[in-house]
């Protein structure tokens, strides 16, 4: 994730609506552990594997509320929402699109966030 769309991500969350929780969710695979630093070479202590989410998943996750039809006149209900974010030339993904038309599908919203 480069410098701009970092930027972008925490303008966003630090200026969210009231009805609106949005979490930094990371998908693919990583290490974690301790880093110890022996000579050139960086170890891992006690390495174990830290998943994150599948490959295609918003930058952003959470919910925002919205009041519903008349039949539930006043009630309120929490939407999943998710917001990916773009920077440059760059374009969504075909995992991201799949992504994109199952959370429209189910009844989500998916919102595609770039610089203005």
């Amino acid at each position: 994730m480069g410098f701009k769309e970092k930027n972008l991500i925490n303008e966003f969350l630090s200026n969210l609506p009231e009805n609106m929780r949005m979490f930094r969710t990371n998908s693919g695979m990583g290490w974690a552990g301790k880093s110890v630093k022996k000579g050139d070479i960086t170890l891992i202590k006690n390495a174990r594997p830290f998943h994150g989410m599948p490959e295609g998943w918003p930058d952003l996750t959470g919910w925002e509320t919205v009041v519903i039809t008349p039949d539930m006149v006043g009630q309120k209900i929490a939407v999943f929402s998710v917001v990916e974010v773009k920077t440059g030339r760059l374009k969504l993904s075909d995992e991201q699109n799949k992504f994109k038309d199952l959370i429209q599908r189910m009844g989500g919203i998916f919102r595609e966030l770039r610089p203005s």
